[in-house]
C-alpha cells in the first residue's frame, strides 16, 4: 500500500494487465509520487476525526479518511470509515446497513472495499459484500424500495423510490454505473453485471464519437475521473477494464487541452465561476497527473485525490506533454461539444451543440464558443483567457455581457445575469464578441496583479508575460469600476476576493460588443510595440446595427462576425473566407484529432503520440497514429 524510503513515500496500486498501462519514465513517476506524498501528508494532518453519514455527506469525509489511513494514522480513520450509517435501519436495511444509495458515497465505498478491504474488520467487510449482493440481485435503479412510496420532490431514496441514486449528470452517472457493475461482478450477480457492462461499453463507444456531455466542467471533470479509476483498477472483465482505460485516456487528453500551470481554461460546461489556479475539480485532479506549477504545491482539496494516488492509471505521455504545452506553439484547436445528456444516453449519432475555438500561444490560452456565454438560467462559459504568471502559475481573465461581478463566467442557473444572446468569432489571438442588446453592460473580472491602462478608448491589460487589448464596439471604454471592485473585496465569501472589476456600457442600437486582441513577446516584441500595433488596427462598426463587425490587426489578419440567431450558423469570416462550421470535429488541430462520429482519438506531438479507436460494439484498440 505504502513504502517509505529515505527519498519519501511511494504509494502502490493493485496490479492491472501490462498492456493496459501507459508507461511513464522514472523521473515523471517520481514527480507524481512527490505530489502524492504532499497531498497525503497535508490531508492526514488537517483532517479531524468523525464522519457525517447522513445521505451523501460521506462524499468528502470518506476520501479524506482514506488519505488519513495512507498517512499513517490508521486506527481512528479506519474506525470512522466503518461507522454505522445514519440511515442503516431505514434506507439501508435491505443492504445490511451499508449505504449503496448516494452516487458520491458510492464512489468512495468502492475504493474502500476493494483497495482498503484488507484493513477493514472482517464483519464489516462481510456486511459490505452481503449488502452489495442484495443490492445488485436486480438492477437497483428505480427498483421499488420497501420503505418509500415515491417518486416525489427531492433527491433522497424516500423521494425517488429507488435502491440507488437516480441522478444522471455525467459524473453521477459514472459513479452509479461503475459501482453497480463492480459490485455485481464481485458478488456474482451476472445478469446485473452484463446489463451494466453493456451500459459501460455503450458509453465508451459514444464518448469516442461525440465527446463528453458534461464537457470540460471546472467543477465536475475530476469527479468523473474518480469512478473511472475504480473501474480501471478493480474490474476483472478485461474488455471492461480496457473500456475504462479508453475513457480515462479521453478525459485525461480533453483535460490536457485546457490545463495550464495549475489553471483550467474555458470554455466550459457547468462552469462554476472558479478563479485560478486550482479552481475546481478539473484543475485539482489534472494537477495530480500533470503538475507543472511554479510552487509545485496545491492546497485546494476535492477529496478525490486518494483515488488517483492509489490507482495504477497514468495518462498517456502524449497527454502529459499536451498539458505541459511541450510542442511547437502557437496552435489553434477547433472542437465541437455535444448536448449535455447525449453521451450518457448513448446518442452516438447526435449532432454538435457548441463549437469551440482554443488558441494556445506561448504564454496564454484564449478559448471561445460561437454560442457565447449562456443566457439566463444556463451554465456555459463562452469566453475565457488563461495567462502565464510566474508566481501563481496561471491567472484567469473572466468577462461577461452582464452586471454581476460574482458570476463573470456563466449565470450558473441564475437569472438576471447575462444581458442577452451573445456570439463570439475567433481567429487565433483575435476575438469579436457581440450581444444582442445595444445597451448591455460589460464586465471583466481580473486579478489585482494585472496592470490596467486606457489609451484612446482601448483598455490594455498587462499580465506577467501576456498582454490583452479590449476595445468596445458601440459602447464606453472598459475602465476600472471602484464600486464593483469594492463589493468583491468586502464579500469574503466571494471567490474573487483578490480581483478587481472593469466595466463598460453599450450605447448602440441592436448590438454592442468587444474586440479583443492578445499579444506576447514572441509576437509583438514588447508591451509598447503591442500598444502601437493595437492602436493602428482597423475596426469597422459601420454595420453594427445589423450585427456585423470587422477587425483588422496590424499584422494583416481580418476577422469578421456576422450575427446569426443559430450559433452553428454564425458568420465567422477569417481573412475573407467564411469558416465552414458544418464540418465540425470533436477535435481538429495539428496536435489533437477526433472526427465527429468516427470513434477515434489521436494526439500527434513531435516526440509523443497516442491513438485509440472504439468500434461499434465498444471494443477498444490502442495504438499510435
Amino acid at each position: 500500500m505504502v513504502t517509505r524510503t529515505s527519498r519519501g513515500a511511494v504509494f502502490h496500486a493493485q496490479p492491472v494487465p501490462s498492456k493496459l498501462i501507459n508507461a511513464w519514465p522514472p523521473a515523471l513517476e517520481a514527480e507524481f509520487q512527490k505530489r502524492a506524498e504532499r497531498v497525503i501528508a497535508a490531508q492526514a494532518r488537517d483532517i479531524k476525526g468523525g464522519v457525517n453519514t447522513y445521505f451523501e455527506n460521506e462524499k468528502r469525509s470518506y476520501g479524506f479518511l482514506m488519505a488519513h489511513v495512507l498517512g499513517g494514522r490508521h486506527e481512528q480513520a479506519l474506525k470512522d470509515l466503518q461507522a454505522r450509517d445514519h440511515q442503516h435501519e431505514q434506507w439501508h436495511r435491505e443492504t445490511a446497513g451499508i449505504d449503496y444509495y448516494a452516487c458520491f458515497t458510492l464512489k468512495h465505498q468502492i475504493r474502500k472495499y476493494f483497495y482498503f478491504g484488507d484493513l477493514l474488520e472482517s464483519d464489516y467487510r462481510r456486511r459490505m459484500f452481503d449488502g452489495a449482493k442484495r443490492w445488485t440481485a436486480k438492477d437497483p435503479l428505480r427498483r421499488p424500495h420497501y420503505a418509500h412510496t415515491g417518486p416525489k420532490e427531492g433527491w433522497g431514496p424516500d423521494a425517488r423510490n429507488s435502491w440507488v441514486d437516480v441522478r444522471s449528470t455525467e459524473n453521477l452517472w459514472l459513479m452509479r454505473t461503475t459501482s453497480v457493475y463492480l459490485m455485481a461482478e464481485e458478488t456474482g450477480n451476472e445478469a446485473t453485471r452484463q446489463r451494466y457492462r453493456q451500459h459501460l461499453l455503450n458509453y465508451t463507444k459514444t464518448l469516442y464519437r461525440i465527446g463528453i456531455g458534461e464537457w470540460d466542467s471546472e467543477n465536475y471533470h475530476g469527479h468523473s475521473i474518480g469512478p473511472l479509476l475504480n473501474l480501471y483498477d478493480f474490474a476483472r472483465d478485461e474488455s471492461v477494464q480496457a473500456a475504462a482505460k479508453a475513457c480515462l485516456d479521453f478525459y485525461a487528453i480533453a483535460g490536457a487541452v485546457k490545463y495550464y500551470r495549475g489553471g483550467f481554461n474555458g470554455p466550459t460546461k457547468r462552469d462554476y465561476n472558479h478563479p485560478q489556479p486550482f479552481g475546481g475539480s478539473a484543475a485539482n485532479s489534472l494537477w495530480m497527473w500533470y503538475g507543472n506549477h511554479p510552487s509545485g504545491k496545491n492546497d485546494h482539496w476535492e477529496s478525490d485525490e486518494v483515488h488517483q494516488i492509489t490507482s495504477a492509471y497514468r495518462p498517456p505521455l502524449a497527454a502529459v506533454k499536451l498539458a505541459r504545452k511541450q510542442f511547437p506553439r502557437p496552435v489553434e484547436i477547433f472542437a465541437a461539444k455535444p448536448a449535455y445528456d447525449a453521451t450518457t444516453q448513448f446518442r452516438h449519432d447526435s449532432q454538435p451543440e457548441h463549437l469551440e475555438t482554443q488558441y494556445i500561444g506561448h504564454t496564454f490560452q484564449m478559448g471561445t464558443l460561437t454560442s457565447g456565454t449562456s443566457e439566463d438560467g444556463g451554465d456555459v462559459n463562452g469566453f475565457k483567457i488563461l495567462a502565464f504568471d510566474e508566481t501563481d502559475g496561471a491567472i484567469a481573465l473572466h468577462a461577461v455581457p452582464g452586471s454581476n461581478p460574482s458570476l463573470p463566467g456563466s449565470p450558473m442557473y441564475k437569472r438576471g445575469v447575462v444581458a442577452g444572446r451573445n456570439r463570439v468569432a475567433q481567429q487565433e489571438n483575435l476575438a469579436l464578441w457581440l450581444v444582442k442588446d445595444g445597451t448591455a453592460p460589460w464586465l471583466w473580472v481580473i486579478p489585482e496583479s494585472v496592470e490596467v491602462s486606457v489609451r484612446k478608448d482601448v483598455t490594455f491589460l498587462k499580465c506577467d508575460r501576456t498582454w490583452v487589448a479590449v476595445r468596445t464596439l458601440g459602447g464606453t471604454a472598459l475602465k476600472l469600476d471602484p464600486e464593483l471592485s469594492k463589493r468583491l473585496t468586502e464579500d469574503r465569501k466571494n471567490r474573487f476576493v483578490d480581483h478587481k472589476v472593469l466595466s463598460a456600457k453599450g450605447r448602440a442600437e441592436g448590438w454592442c460588443g468587444l474586440a479583443v486582441e492578445v499579444g506576447e513577446r514572441q509576437t509583438h516584441g514588447s508591451f509598447d510595440q503591442f500598444v502601437r500595433a493595437v492602436l493602428s488596427a482597423d475596426v469597422d462598426t459601420t454595420e453594427l446595427s445589423a450585427g456585423v463587425a470587422r477587425y483588422k490587426s496590424s499584422d494583416g489578419k481580418w476577422l469578421g462576425i456576422h450575427w446569426n440567431n443559430d450559433p452553428l450558423q454564425l458568420g465567422v469570416w477569417r481573412n475573407g473566407v467564411r469558416r465552414d462550421l458544418a464540418t465540425a470535429a470533436v477535435y481538429d488541430s495539428p496536435v489533437i484529432q477526433a472526427g465527429w462520429g468516427t470513434g477515434t482519438l489521436s494526439v500527434s506531438l513531435p516526440d509523443a503520440k497516442f491513438r485509440c479507436q472504439v468500434d461499434d460494439d465498444g471494443a477498444v484498440v490502442f495504438g499510435t497514429p
